[in-house]
């Protein structure tokens, strides 16, 4: 991917002697080092990317509930979802497409399965259920999937470098962490 070289530092060996006003001895090589002071690092790209991929998929959750739950705070949730998630998805890719790096494409997603994302088989479970039964299985796979959510958030906000994902990240670590804590008392 172009950009990512400049991510690296480089070091380059150069054979010809007084390269860039140095001095040497016929046939030595003159180390010459070049670095980059990039605004990001790889915790924000891979912040980037697999938060866009659980963000599509909590919105493919919410959109399953339209039809199969009457609960307000499961339908309030879902809009929530839909209203919250979906702009911070284009933020996300934006910077993405700033760093030169693909944007997951939503028509062709990754085929690994990352941590706390829901797979086939659980989403066609969810899809057979309605009313309280499909309610307390959306709202435990959500749960799971926000704490994941919520960690990936914490990792880029400690670890990341540019300034925006770092902040981005900060405030979506509390979200997903409140997300979860609501859920949780809804249940019990």
């Amino acid at each position: 991917m172009r950009g990512n070289l400049a991510a690296v530092g480089l070091v380059a060996a150069l054979a010809v002697p007084g390269v860039a006003g140095c001095a040497s001895a016929p046939g030595r090589a003159v180390q010459v080092a070049a670095t980059y002071d990039i605004p990001y690092n790889l915790t924000d790209v891979l912040f980037s990317r697999e938060m866009i991929l659980h963000y599509r998929q909590s919105i493919t959750l919410a959109r399953l509930v339209p039809g199969r739950s009457q609960d307000g705070y499961v339908k309030g949730l879902a809009e929530r979802i839909i209203g919250e998630e979906t702009p911070q998805i284009e933020v996300m890719a934006r910077s993405l497409r700033a760093w030169e790096f693909a944007v997951p494409d939503a028509d062709n997603p990754p085929q690994h399965q990352m941590p706390g994302m829901t797979s086939p088989a659980q989403l066609l479970l969810l899809k057979g259920k309605s009313g309280p039964e499909f309610d307390r299985l959306w709202l435990t796979t959500l749960a799971r999937h926000a704490d994941y959510g919520a960690r990936l958030a914490e990792k880029a906000r400690d670890e990341g470098k540019d300034r925006g994902t770092v902040a981005l990240a900060r405030r979506l670590a509390a979200a997903q962490r409140a997300q979860v804590a609501e859920i949780v008392q809804h249940l019990s």
